[in-house]
């Protein structure tokens, strides 16, 4: 826990202002939505889909609900957090860089206790992060939501934060992995950021390309689909089991290949 407590300090700026930029959002996309709703665009917009697009106006965020739905699905959020979870998980080889772990190994701690630590980091973070954006959303709500709209329904909001918590987690985990057996943080960070772009797009194309399709299913991303809950399904069962699977594995990895290692 002390190092834990060293790490929050040593990140404070970055989860500040992470913090920041998540809430602003969430709240931009509430008042972004109130203003469309009293201009009358949503009700023109759904006047002009036939009967079996009114549903899927959600997903499309052609109404009030998908406007601030889209909050937890746009991927500018996805790759913003998936990058701060990169930043995180590439801390055990940022100590090595660093010459730091040469104080850690300097006292009678186990091998696993840095990469535990950034697995706590990781769990802390990404439900803080969430918290966040679910306390904006209420809020903003709360506050600006006309009359008129109609709101989201809490489990839907829920469990998307929800699908959108293990996906960076996942991405956590194979960053801790990664690092547990490199010497350079430029390094970690550096290839598990091209992963995630190359990951992001693979899906993307696959949602598109059935050629490709089987393909994405090895991205993380492929496992999280807001559109599917957006439109009024259940948070699937096996994408949560999927992410945080991959997040599991990589805590497996990351502290066998680190007690091995020659720090």
């Amino acid at each position: 826990m002390t190092l834990v407590s060293h790490s929050l300090r040593r990140w404070r700026g970055l989860f500040g202002a992470t913090a920041l930029v998540l809430v602003a959002f969430q709240f931009f996309m509430v008042l972004a939505a109130r203003r469309l709703e009293l201009s009358g665009q949503f009700q023109l917009l759904e006047a002009m889909l036939p009967a079996f697009m009114t549903q899927a106006s959600n997903m499309m965020a052609a109404s009030f609900t998908g406007f601030v739905l889209f909050g937890y699905s746009h991927p500018l959020v996805q790759l913003f957090l998936v990058a701060t979870a990169i930043g995180l998980g590439s801390e055990p080889a940022a100590e090595i860089d660093t010459k730091f772990v040469d104080l850690l190994m300097s006292r009678p701690l186990p091998r696993a206790t840095p990469i535990n630590r950034t697995l706590l980091l990781l769990i802390l973070t990404t439900i803080g992060a969430m918290v966040f954006m679910l306390a904006a959303t209420w809020s903003s709500l709360r506050l600006l939501a006309p009359a008129s709209a109609r709101q989201p329904q809490p489990v839907v909001v829920v469990s998307l934060a929800s699908n959108l918590a293990c996906l960076v987690l996942a991405w956590g985990g194979i960053t801790v992995a990664l690092a547990a057996v490199s010497r350079r943080r430029a390094t970690v960070a550096g290839a598990c950021g091209l992963l995630a772009f190359s990951m992001f797009v693979l899906d993307y194309v696959g949602r598109f390309w059935d050629a490709v399709t089987p393909i994405a299913r090895l991205s993380p991303f492929h496992y999280f689909d807001p559109f599917e809950i957006m439109g009024g399904q259940a948070l699937s069962t096996t994408n949560v089991v999927t992410l945080l699977g991959i997040f599991v594995a990589g805590a497996v990895i990351a502290n066998i290949a680190y007690a091995r290692r020659d720090l």
